[in-house]
C-alpha cells in the first residue's frame, strides 16, 4: 500500500535534468513494486508450508507444460508493450535545452 501523493509538497530531486531525474524516479518505483511482490510470495510460500502445503518445493519441482508456456509468452509480451508503449509514439521537442550557452 502506498502512501497518498500530496500535489503540495515537492519531491526531491536526485539529478539536474528532469527528465533523468523521473526516469530515475520511475525505476526506484518498480523496484519498490516488485521487493513488495517478492516479499508476499516469500510469505505465501512460508505460510503455505506452515499448513502442511509445501508450496516453495512445489515451485521450484513445477515444470510448465507448453500450455502454461503459451500463456505465460502472452502475458510477458502484453506487459512489454505496456511498458514500452511510449517509445513508438511521435515525441515533442524538448522543452528545453540542456546545451550549454553559447559564449
Amino acid at each position: 500500500m502506498s502512501a497518498p501523493l500530496d500535489a503540495g509538497t515537492r519531491r526531491q530531486s536526485f539529478f539536474e535534468a528532469d527528465s533523468v531525474d523521473r526516469l530515475v524516479s520511475m525505476v526506484l518505483e518498480l523496484a519498490t513494486q516488485l521487493w513488495i511482490l517478492r516479499e508476499r510470495v516469500y510469505v505465501l510460500e512460508a505460510e503455505a508450508g506452515r499448513l502442511g502445503m509445501p508450496l516453495r518445493a512445489g515451485i521450484e519441482a513445477h515444470r510448465l507444460t507448453p500450455e502454461e508456456q503459451s500463456e505465460l509468452d502472452g502475458m510477458r509480451a502484453e506487459m512489454l508493450r505496456e511498458l514500452m508503449r511510449t517509445i513508438g509514439r511521435e515525441h515533442r521537442g524538448p522543452l528545453r535545452s540542456f546545451e550549454p550557452p553559447a559564449e
